[in-house]
């Protein structure tokens, strides 16, 4: 299957254009081999990774070192989050080709799936960079039979334009619009932050707490809670172990 990249690059800046909130994107075939991806990040690295938790439908997947809880996972959606407010990872698959996003932390990762999906299904479909694009909420019916329209048409112009897809020895890149290109996506890093959350702190804090459980201090605090039988703190804590349970089982 021949890649027409003027096709995809239209396409991929369409998408960042109607939602903002998506910042980088990769395009690649179903065995992580990127084909196209915009320039402000590379996720080679972690495509194999990201479809292998996907279709083993695991809890969480790891982009750049940051880890996302899988909030919705199908053969055709993927939707996660970063539970630290470090933004969302979104992915569509259609006909053997997987179109993965990040988006920012203000985003909407569920609204943003239908961006991508739609999306994805243009370029696998081979959708012609001319056609209007309708994204409005009365038109959305319409839009995947748009790019259908075009096809037998289209089909015809890729084969000679095959020799000219294989002469660029390296994977192409879009450049993201200059709203978006200050921006970076997150990696995971001792002094990594995002707005109001100091990662350091948070390291800090967690490290002195395993110390704390270590020196057998939280052992004690919950015999003498249990003693004195103070049933604020007692159910105070039990949300804590709650909340501390489901996040060892994401691991």
């Amino acid at each position: 299957m021949s890649e027409d990249i003027a096709n995809i690059d239209y396409f991929i800046r369409d998408l960042i254009n109607i939602n903002p909130t998506i910042m980088a994107i990769s395009y690649m075939n179903e065995n992580g081999n990127i084909i196209y991806q915009t320039s402000n990040w590379d996720i080679s690295p972690d495509t194999i990774g990201v479809l292998n938790a996907w279709r083993q439908q695991s809890s969480s997947i790891v982009v750049q070192g940051v880890k996302y809880s899988v909030l919705q996972c199908t053969p055709e959606r993927l939707v996660s989050t970063n539970i630290l407010g470090q933004g969302h990872i979104v992915a569509a698959s259609d006909k053997g080709r997987v179109l993965l996003v990040y988006i920012t932390p203000d985003g909407g990762a569920g609204p943003a799936y239908m961006d991508v999906a739609r999306t994805l299904t243009q370029i696998a479909g081979g959708g012609a960079p001319g056609a209007p694009a309708a994204r409005a909420a009365p038109s959305a019916p319409a839009a995947p039979s748009a790019p259908a329209m075009p096809q037998p048409s289209y089909q015809q112009p890729q084969q000679p334009a095959t020799p000219q897809y294989q002469a660029p020895p390296t994977r192409p890149q879009a450049e993201a619009p200059e709203s978006t290109a200050r921006q970076t996506v997150p990696k995971s890093s001792w002094t990594s932050a995002t707005p109001d959350i100091d990662m350091k702190n948070i390291i800090w804090e967690v490290e002195e707490f395993r110390k704390y459980v270590e020196r057998g201090d939280f052992a004690t605090f919950l015999r003498n809670l249990m003693t004195v039988g103070d049933q604020v703190k007692i159910w105070e804590t039990l949300k804590l172990i709650r909340h501390l349970k489901s996040l060892i089982q994401l691991e």
